[in-house]
This record gives structure tokens, sequence and C-alpha cells, in this order.
């Protein structure tokens, strides 16, 4: 679902606060203006979670916990070299790309 976002004056915000105030609740983004220049933000509530700098490093932390926990049931085998591993994994699509621009340019 894409959240779309507005911009709106100062003064539209006093003129019509009812109406953006159930716009935000329905999921749209407001930035409010003064001179031209952003000044604040009307969002939804849940976007709330998303601005709080404790529950972002508490999702931090939780997703930290779960990469430690998967690491321990499937652990790398000995000598595993991940950069290796993800360096040849993007030279093989880099190869992809580049056969499949060549086969492209070859029929047309």
């Amino acid at each position: 679902m894409m959240v779309s976002m507005k911009i709106v004056s100062a003064l539209d915000v006093r003129k019509h606060f009812g109406q953006l105030l159930d716009e935000a609740a329905a999921g749209e983004r407001i930035v409010i203006e003064r001179a031209g220049q952003p000044r604040a933000a009307l969002v939804p509530l849940e976007d709330l979670r998303y601005l709080d700098p404790d529950a972002r490093l508490a999702r931090r932390r939780e997703a930290l916990q779960e990469i430690r926990r998967m690491a321990r049931l499937r652990p790398a085998p000995p000598g595993f070299d991940a950069a290796g591993t993800i360096r040849r994994m993007r030279d093989d699509r880099e190869a992809q790309i580049e056969r499949s621009i060549r086969s492209r340019d070859t029929r047309g």
C-alpha cells in the first residue's frame, strides 16, 4: 500500500484542520509549510512507532537477536567466506545482466 503525502500551508491547516485530521487518520501524510518551508507534519498515528527513537532501538535489538538465533540454528560451515560469496553472487548477477543486454542488442 502506497501512502500519499500532501503539502499544505499553515493557513490551510487553520482553515481545514478537521478535514486534514481525517485525512491523516485515513493514512495520508501531510507536510505543513510556513513561508514556503516545511515546518511540521501531520501523520497517521501508526507512523509514530517509526519516529520513536526508543521503539526504533528496540526493533533493531530484536532484529539482532533474531539474526543471532538463526545463526545458532544454521551455523556457517568451517572456512565459509561470506564476503567472497557475496562478491561471487554480485559478479554472477552482473554477468547475467550483461548477457541479457547483449542478447537484446543482437535481436533488435
